[in-house]
C-alpha cells in the first residue's frame, strides 16, 4: 500500500519533520503574488492558488554561476580555473503543483539523458525531494488535462499530496517518498478510491478537453509549410515572456564576465522568442523574422518534443503563458489551429 493519511491536528509535526536537516521550500504569499521559498515549519499554508512563477529556478537559475578563473602571473600556465559546482543542501519541495511537477521532469530530461548529464542540475534535482499539492480546484486558466496531465497528476514527484477533510492524504510516488512519510509518522491507508474520485472532480471542472491529437498525427513538414503562422505571429512581440515563465522553456547563453585579473562564466535563461539567441557570428540568421520564432515556439513545444520524449508534449497547461501574454496570444488557440492543418495530398 503506497497511501497515507496525516490528521489536522499532526500537521505542524509533519512540516517540523520535513525540515529536520533539510531546507523546507513551500508557496507563500509575497504581495498579490505567489512564490516557492524558503519557509519555516510553522508558516507552511495550504490555502494558496498556483505560483507566479514556475518552480524551474530551483534547479536552472535564471543566472547561475559555472566557474570562476584568475590569472596568477607567477604561474607558467596562466589562468587558474574553479568550478562553481556545490554540494548545497538536502531539499524537501512542499506543495509544488503537478504541472510544474511534470514540467520539472520534461526539463530533466534534456538535462540528464543518455548522451549528456548537466552537473549542475543534476546535483540540486538528486538532493531534492518533491512533494506535489493535487489542485481539487483548478484555475480558469488551467488546462493540464487537455495536455496529457493531470490535476492529481505524478510525474516528477515524490509524493502526492491532496486535501482531506481532517488532514491531508499521500500518495508514495518513490522510494524517497515512502522513506519521508514514514519517517514523519504517516499512517498507512487505502485511498486509491478517494483519489480517483478527487481527480475526476478536478478533470470535468477543466471542462471539454480539446481535441489536439491530430497534432501527433500529422507530418512534421505540413505543420512547418502551414500558411497560419504568418497571421499567429502578426501580433506577437517577441517580448520573450512565454519562455520566461514557461515550465519547460530551458534555454539558455553562456558568458564571460571578465577583467584584467580574472572572471566567471554565467549561465543565463535565453529565449527562442529573440532575434539574438540565433544570429551566428557570421550575421546570418535561420530565424530572421517573427513568424520563424514564433513557429519554432509552438512547434518546439507541440510536435519536436512529443518526437523525443515518446510522445510527451512540451506544454504542460500551467496557463502561465496565457494570463501573461500582453497581445493574448493563446497557446490553446495556436494548438487547435495546428491541429486543423490540411495533410498534403499524396
Amino acid at each position: 500500500m503506497s497511501e497515507y493519511i496525516i490528521k489536522q491536528s499532526a500537521l505542524a509535526d509533519f512540516f517540523k519533520s520535513l525540515a529536520n536537516g533539510r531546507r523546507l521550500l513551500s508557496p507563500q504569499g509575497v504581495g498579490d503574488k505567489c512564490k516557492l521559498e524558503e519557509t519555516a515549519p510553522e508558516k507552511v499554508s495550504l490555502d494558496f492558488t498556483n505560483t507566479h512563477m514556475s518552480p524551474k529556478s530551483l534547479l536552472f537559475p535564471q543566472t547561475e554561476r559555472l566557474m570562476a578563473f584568475h590569472n596568477e602571473h607567477d604561474k607558467p600556465n596562466g589562468y587558474v580555473f574553479q568550478s562553481a559546482l556545490d554540494s548545497g543542501e538536502p531539499t524537501v519541495v512542499f506543495g509544488i503543483r503537478p504541472c510544474d511537477a511534470r514540467g520539472l521532469s520534461i526539463a530533466n530530461k534534456v538535462f540528464q539523458n543518455d548522451r549528456f548529464t548537466d552537473p549542475y542540475w543534476k546535483g540540486k534535482f538528486d538532493r531534492t525531494v518533491f512533494i506535489g499539492l493535487a489542485c481539487d480546484a483548478p484555475l480558469p486558466q488551467c488546462f493540464c488535462a487537455a495536455m496529457g496531465g493531470s490535476p492529481f497528476g505524478e510525474s516528477g514527484l515524490d509524493v502526492l499530496a491532496f486535501r482531506q477533510t481532517d488532514g491531508l492524504g499521500f500518495k508514495a510516488l518513490t522510494d524517497k517518498g515512502t522513506e519521508l512519510l514514514k519517517a514523519a509518522g504517516a499512517t498507512e491507508a487505502d485511498l486509491a478510491g478517494e483519489i480517483k474520485s478527487l481527480e475526476a472532480k478536478a478533470i470535468e471542472s477543466q471542462g471539454v478537453k480539446p481535441n489536439y491529437q491530430p497534432i501527433d498525427n500529422l507530418d512534421l513538414m505540413d505543420l512547418f509549410k502551414d500558411p497560419h503562422w504568418e497571421a499567429t505571429a502578426e501580433n506577437c512581440l517577441n517580448c520573450g515572456v512565454c519562455t520566461f515563465f514557461c515550465p519547460t522553456c530551458h534555454c539558455f547563453d553562456i558568458q564571460d564576465e571578465n577583467s584584467e585579473r580574472g572572471g566567471v562564466r554565467m549561465r543565463n535563461w535565453d529565449t527562442c522568442m529573440s532575434w539574438l539567441f540565433t544570429v551566428h557570428g557570421t550575421g546570418h540568421n535561420p530565424r530572421p523574422t517573427k513568424t520563424e520564432r514564433v513557429r519554432q515556439r509552438f512547434m518546439h513545444k507541440l510536435k519536436y518534443i512529443p518526437l523525443k520524449q515518446d510522445g510527451v508534449r512540451g506544454c504542460t497547461g500551467c496557463g502561465r503563458c496565457v494570463v501573461m501574454c500582453p497581445v493574448n496570444i493563446d497557446i490553446r488557440s495556436v494548438a487547435l489551429k495546428m491541429a486543423q492543418t490540411a495533410p498534403t495530398p499524396a
